[in-house]
């Protein structure tokens, strides 16, 4: 068995870095999905950007989607919904 040998100072600075790089990105990832679905996008939508369904919805769910008026405009009938947007409210505020 090899004996361990540990990781130069470089190295391993070179490897934080890019493990913080990595965390950032996933948070930037999260929340920018989140906010998507927020704002009214659909599940579908979102994941066709590259993602599955089930990682779109689990990060919604993560960052606070669905919000109240999410779960309103779901059940509301298309004549509610065009009469919404008819009157100029089709993104949320």
């Amino acid at each position: 068995m090899p004996d361990p040998r540990p990781a130069t100072e470089v190295d391993a600075a070179r490897v934080r870095a890019a493990v913080a790089g990595v965390r950032t990105a996933q948070e930037t990832l999260e929340t920018a999905v989140a906010q998507a679905l927020k704002n009214g996008a659909s599940v579908r939508s979102v994941a066709e950007l590259g993602l599955s369904a089930n990682t779109v919805q689990k990060y919604g769910r993560a960052h606070g989607w669905p919000t109240e008026e999410n779960r309103e405009r779901f059940y509301e009938s298309r004549y509610d919904r065009e009469e919404r947007e008819d009157l100029g409210d089709s993104q949320p505020a």
